[in-house]
C-alpha cells in the first residue's frame, strides 16, 4: 500500500512543529484506490502518547472521513497516521493489515478554520491497493546495478556468484574504455542489469564526470530505469598500501550530491587473500591459537579496511567484506541481504523485491519473496479450478527465477506432479472428530532439511523407477471456483507443496539449466520427506476452520512454509552431503 497523491516525505523537509504558526488538524479524508480489494476498517491518529481513534460511522467501506470540533491541536513532531484495512486474498484468505505513515506539514493541506487566527488543516490520503507479484516485475521487471572498481577486482566473479550464472564478463577492455551505459544482462537471468565502471584513478576527471552524469541521467528515469544499486569495490590492500585511489576518495566524499537516496555498499573483495595471509603467518609464528586468529583478522580488517574509511566517509555508509572461495558463500549472501534492505528502504519496495528475485546466492530471500507473492489480492470468482491454480503456479515459480529455457517448470506435466496426491489426505486423516487442532509438521526448520537431503541421497544412491508426469487433468480442476474447505484444503496444499519442491530445486539446481531429471528428483524427494504430513496438516486446518467458522489460513500457509524452509546457512552442508551435484545432462521424457 503506498501514497498515490505524494512521496512519502524526506529527511530534511521540516516537520510538523518546526513552524511559528499553531497547527490544529481538523479533518480527516482516507480515500482508498478505486481497484482496490481492501475496505478501511478504522485509523488512529497518533501524537507522541495521544491516540485519536477514527472509526466509521456505519459499515466499514473503502473511504473513511472525520472531522474534529474542535481542531485538535499539534504540539508534538511526532506525528503518524495508520490505517487499518481488511481484506481477502484468493477469495479465500481474510487478512487484516495495519499501515503506518510518518507525517509532515507538507503532507496537511492548509484550510482556516477558526477566525481567531488559529489554523485547521485536513489531512487527505489516497491510498493505493497492494499490487500482485505480476504487477511489480512490471513497474520494475529488472534489478539494476551500477558496479564500480577497477579490473582484476573480482567483479565479474562477484556477480557471477551474486546472479548465479555460468560466465559474465564486465572488463573486457583496457582501463578506461568501459563504458558505463553499457547493459550487461544474462540470458539465463533476465531479472537483473549491470552498468560496469573503472575506479577513478589520479587525473581520471574525465571517467568521474561520465559516471557522474550518468546516474545524474538515471535518477530522473522511471523506476525500472534507475540505478537501485551501487557496489563499490575495492580489493583488500596488502601492507602500506593505501586503500583509496584519489578518485574514489573524492566519490565516497560527494556520494549523497552525486547518489541521492541510491545505496551505495563498499565491497572489500578478497577477504580469503588476508585471512591466508594471516594463517601463514600464525603458523610460521608457531602461535596458531584459533581464538586469538580471529581476533587478529578482525584487528587487521579494522586496520586496512575500516579504520581508512570512516576517515574519509564517516560511520554512515555501508559495507561488507567477500570472497568468491566456495567456503565463504556466506559473505555474498551477507552482501545481498544488506543490498536488499537497503534498496527497500531507500528506493522502492518493487525494486528491492526484484533483487530478492534475481539473487541466486540466498534460498531464505527467495522463500520470503514466495511469501510476500502471497500477499497479492487475486479474485478467483468465475474461473476454474485449475485457471486459480495456474495463476499462483506461475506466480512462485517466477519469483524462483530458474535457468529453465525449456519453460519445464511452467509444463502441465510438472503442475501434474504437484497435483499428484493432493486430495490423498482424507485418506491419511484419522476419523476422530474431535481432533481439530493443527499440529505442527516439523519441530526445527533443520529437520526439514536434514530430511530432503536424506531423501535426494537414498533416491541418487538407488535405480528408482521413472517417475511419470501425466497430462491428465484432475476432474475437479473443471470445476468453477467457489469458497468450500475442500477448495481452501487444495489451494492450502498446493501454495506449501511448490514452495517446498522449490526450495529442493535450489538446492539441486546446476548453473546450466533445469532438467526434467532434476525436477522429477525434487518432487520424489519432497514425497520421502515430509509431503503426507503436510497434507494432514492441512486437512487438520481445514476441518478446524470450517467447524468453528474462524481461522486466518494464509497466516497458516506462512507458517507451514516457514517450518518447512531450508535456512540460507544449511545450503552449503547440505549439498556436501550429496557428494557431488546431480548430473543435469541424464535428462529424460516426462
Amino acid at each position: 500500500m503506498t501514497f498515490a497523491s505524494y512521496r512519502t516525505m524526506s529527511k530534511n523537509v521540516p516537520s510538523i512543529a518546526a513552524s511559528s504558526v499553531p497547527l490544529c488538524i481538523s479533518s480527516i479524508d482516507i480515500r482508498l484506490d478505486d481497484t482496490s480489494k481492501k475496505k478501511v476498517d478504522f485509523a488512529e491518529l497518533k501524537l507522541d502518547s495521544q491516540r485519536q481513534k477514527i472509526h466509521h460511522s456505519s459499515e466499514p467501506g473503502k473511504n473513511l472521513s472525520a472531522k474534529f470540533d474542535p481542531a485538535i491541536a499539534v504540539t508534538t513532531e511526532r506525528v503518524s497516521l495508520s490505517v487499518h484495512c481488511s481484506h481477502t486474498r484468493m477469495c479465500l484468505f481474510s487478512c487484516k493489515t495495519a499501515m503506518d505513515f510518518s507525517l509532515n506539514r507538507k503532507d496537511i493541506l492548509a484550510k482556516p478554520v477558526d477566525p481567531s487566527g488559529q489554523r485547521g488543516e485536513s489531512i487527505r490520503l489516497q491510498l493505493q491497493s497492494q499490487p500482485t507479484s505480476r504487477d511489480i516485475l512490471e513497474n520494475c521487471p529488472r534489478f539494476r546495478l551500477l558496479v564500480i572498481g577497477n579490473t582484476g577486482v573480482g567483479k565479474s566473479t562477484l556477480i557471477r556468484q551474486a546472479f548465479k550464472l555460468n560466465e559474465v564478463h564486465v572488463a573486457e577492455y583496457e582501463c578506461g574504455e568501459a563504458d558505463i551505459n553499457k547493459e550487461f544482462t544474462a540470458p539465463e537471468n533476465e531479472r537483473f542489469v549491470v552498468h560496469d565502471s573503472q575506479g577513478f584513478e589520479a587525473g581520471d576527471s574525465e571517467n568521474f564526470a561520465i559516471a557522474k552524469d550518468f546516474i545524474k541521467r538515471r535518477r530522473n528515469m522511471p523506476l525500472q530505469d534507475k540505478i537501485h544499486a551501487v557496489w563499490l569495490c575495492i580489493s583488500i590492500p596488502l601492507a602500506n598500501e593505501a586503500l583509496f585511489e584519489d578518485g574514489i576518495e573524492e566519490f565516497i566524499k560527494l556520494r549523497k550530491e552525486i547518489l541521492g537516496d541510491i545505496p551505495i555498499i563498499v565491497v572489500f573483495t578478497k577477504y580469503d587473500t588476508l585471512v591466508n595471509d594471516l594463517e601463514l603467518e600464525a603458523r610460521m609464528s608457531g602461535e596458531h591459537d584459533e581464538t586469538a586468529l580471529e581476533a587478529r583478522k578482525v584487528d587487521k580488517l579494522d586496520e586496512l579496511c575500516i579504520q581508512p574509511l570512516k576517515e574519509v566517509a564517516g560511520n554512515d555508509i555501508l559495507h561488507t567484506t567477500v570472497s568468491m572461495d566456495e567456503e565463504y558463500e556466506s559473505t555474498i549472501r551477507r552482501l545481498i541481504d544488506l543490498t536488499t534492505t537497503s534498496v527497500d528502504k531507500f528506493v522502492a519496495s518493487e525494486a528491492a523485491l526484484a533483487m530478492m528475485i534475481a539473487q541466486g546466492a540466498d534460498i531464505g530471500l527467495k522463500v520470503k519473496a514466495s511469501i510476500l507473492g502471497l500477499a497479492a489480492s487475486v479474485n478467483f470468482k468465475g474461473f476454474t479450478m485449475s485457471d486459480c491454480l495456474s495463476v499462483i503456479h506461475k506466480d512462485i515459480i517466477d519469483v524462483w527465477n530458474f535457468n529453465d529455457p525449456h519453460c519445464h517448470l511452467a509444463s502441465d506435466q510438472f503442475k501434474g506432479l504437484i497435483l499428484k496426491d493432493l486430495d490423498k489426505a482424507d485418506e491419511l486423516m484419522p476419523k476422530v472428530p474431535d481432533m481439530v487442532d493443527l499440529p505442527r509438521t516439523a519441530a526445527q526448520p533443520f529437520e526439514f532439511g536434514l530430511a530432503t537431503i536424506t531423501a535426494i541421497v537414498t533416491l541418487l544412491g538407488s535405480a528408482f523407477p521413472p517417475i511419470a508426469a501425466g497430462v491428465v487433468l484432475v476432474e475437479w480442476a473443471r470445476d468453477a471456483y467457489q469458497y468450500t474447505k475442500i477448495v481452501l484444503q487444495r489451494i492450502m496444499t498446493y501454495i506449501v507443496d511448490i514452495t517446498c519442491v522449490m526450495q529442493i530445486l535450489f538446492l539441486l539446481a546446476p548453473p546450466g539449466p533445469i532438467s526434467r531429471h532434476i525436477i522429477k528428483i525434487a518432487t520424489k524427494a519432497y514425497e520421502g520427506a515430509c509431503k503426507n504430513k503436510v497434507h494432514l496438516a492441512i486437512q487438520f486446518y481445514c476441518v478446524s476452520a470450517i467447524r468453528r467458522g474462524e481461522g486466518d489460513a494464509l497466516e497458516t500457509i506462512v507458517r507451514m512454509i516457514k517450518d518447512h524452509s531450508i535456512q540460507a546457512d544449511e545450503v552449503q552442508g547440505l549439498r556436501a552431503r550429496m557428494e557431488g551435484p546431480v548430473d543435469s545432462k541424464a535428462d529424460e521424457e516426462w
